[in-house]
């Protein structure tokens, strides 16, 4: 009878790892959708203004926007190290 108990328990533990792994995964789809609804918007909103544009061009436009924000960030690392 003990044994027996033991491998319920052994099971209904096993169980529950596996059931806490997919409710984490799971509780953690609303912060997800929550970052990706901008990228998305923007890129939809992008391509519907810009109807003569390709996807080519819109990620050349979000690669020329990092690379100004990527230098902005560069210079002020430069100007608060001198100091």
């Amino acid at each position: 009878m003990e044994e027996e108990r033991k491998k319920l328990e052994k099971l209904y533990q096993e169980l529950n790892e596996e059931d806490t792994a997919t409710k984490q995964w799971n509780q953690a789809l609303i912060p997800k959708s929550i970052l990706l609804f901008p990228p998305i918007a923007f890129a939809l909103t992008f391509l519907k203004i810009n109807t003569d544009k390709s996807i080519l061009d819109l990620l050349g436009f979000v690669a020329m926007g990092g690379l100004l924000v990527s230098g902005g960030v560069f210079l002020n690392y430069l100007l608060s190290k001198g100091k």
